[in-house]
């Protein structure tokens, strides 16, 4: 008996891809694959930002230390938003599965070093530009709605501090 050959069908030059999985649901793709940076490279640069906002909060209890109650009551509210950053950023890192490093305590024998009021708005007011600087570099490169809509909200609160720290200095 003749056997029937099966004829493979043709694609007319097209080559078709078999692919080893199907497609996955897009909060499953590490935004690394899009071009953002990725959920490793989000939480180092969380891990650095919460450190650089805790230089700020001691930058602002050194003003205090330095000022007259006046100026040290103005402050404190500045010190107070640096506190609720450094809690949200903390927040940020844990919901990411990572970590936080709690800051060394101080030695109860162990002085701060006392500063003057103009060296010490100097400091702070550079710590502010810097973080400004660091939230607007990392905006772009991160991939995460609420995670931007927090960092923009630090970008206006810590712009605002830069404001009433020269106002300080008049």
């Amino acid at each position: 008996m003749g056997k029937i050959e099966l004829q493979q069908p043709t694609n007319h030059g097209v080559t078709v891809h078999d692919y080893s999985s199907p497609a996955c649901w897009m909060h499953e793709v590490d935004p690394g694959y899009l071009g953002y940076w990725s959920r490793q490279e989000v939480l180092v640069f969380l891990k650095s930002l919460l450190e650089q906002e805790r230089g700020g909060t001691k930058a602002f209890a050194n003003i205090g230390q330095a000022a007259n109650l006046k100026i040290a009551d103005l402050i404190l509210g500045s010190e107070l938003d640096q506190g609720e950053i450094c809690v949200l950023l903390q927040n940020e890192i844990a919901m990411r599965g990572a970590a936080v490093a709690v800051p060394r305590k101080r030695l109860t024998n162990e002085h701060r070093t006392k500063c003057s009021l103009e060296h010490a708005i100097a400091s702070a007011t550079a710590n502010q530009a810097e973080l400004v600087q660091t939230i607007e570099q990392a905006v772009p490169n991160i991939f995460d709605p609420e995670l931007n809509s927090h960092l923009t909200k630090m970008l206006q609160l810590h712009r605002k501090q830069i404001e009433q720290l020269k106002t300080l200095l008049t």
